[in-house]
């Protein structure tokens, strides 16, 4: 693996700064929802939703957000939330096994076709930026404080870290499957944005790109807006709301 294709710390963060003036504060329009803008920043001409797989247990396959809809009797669509495809129609009941998406961490399947199809669209793919939340409790992160940048996101803060496209693939730690949480080109052609507590990933770009992801069979994604609730009782279609 090349240097630039490894993952480097950075001595300025400047390069993420852009991020703090478009990204919305989260609970910012009167702190009853929470939206996708407060995210995935905006500007870009298109956005997607890519959904995290749940998987069986013991059958080692994955499991789509819309195969749970169809065995709960729930309905797919972008917006949907996991607990509201599930619990309405007992999807746990119908698919034993049936274990959730992990929550902030997009699998390295995904993560694997993603960066192939960003790689078009971005003019500087061997020259990305990689934030990752200071929060997870990994000893390699806390390592890092003072040898790279950091820079405060509303409420998170980051590592900021450096390299080609590929390394978006690099794990943080070799004991903990944690990649970053936001990644772009220097470029900002797009941006890929994973937050810590949900189960899912965004991505604004221009229209090819989204629409490259949007018709990847590798990829369960449904065309996304900076507009759309993002909070646990988001799903508007589906039931039933989450008291969490």
């Amino acid at each position: 693996m090349t240097e630039r294709r490894r993952l480097v710390p950075v001595s300025d963060a400047e390069p993420a700064l852009w991020l703090a003036s478009a990204l919305e504060k989260p609970w910012g329009r009167g702190g009853i929802a929470n939206y996708a803008a407060a995210v995935i920043p905006r500007g870009f001409a298109a956005y997607a939703r890519l959904f995290h797989p749940a998987y069986l247990a013991g059958e080692g396959r994955d499991i789509t957000w819309a195969e749970t809809a169809a065995h709960a009797g729930t309905r797919s669509h972008a917006r949907m939330q996991w607990h509201a495809i599930t619990q309405a129609g007992d999807a746990g009941g119908k698919l034993r096994g049936l274990v959730s998406p992990e929550a902030g961490r997009m699998p390295e399947r995904m993560l694997e076709a993603l960066a192939g199809i960003l790689a078009r669209h971005t003019g500087t793919p061997e020259s990305c930026h990689f934030a990752f939340w200071d929060g997870w409790g990994i000893p390699e992160l806390a390592a890092l404080r003072g040898r790279t940048a950091h820079v405060r996101l509303w409420d998170r803060g980051y590592y900021l870290m450096r390299g080609g496209i590929r390394a978006a693939l690099e794990r943080i730690s070799p004991l903990f499957p944690q990649h970053a949480s936001i990644w772009w080109p220097e470029d900002r052609a797009w941006c890929v944005a994973t937050e810590v507590d949900f189960m899912w990933t965004y991505v604004g770009g221009s229209e090819a790109c989204i629409a490259e992801i949007l018709t990847d069979q590798r990829l369960e994604a449904w065309r996304a807006s900076p507009d759309d609730r993002a909070d646990a009782n988001g799903d508007d279609v589906n039931a039933p709301r989450c008291q969490c």
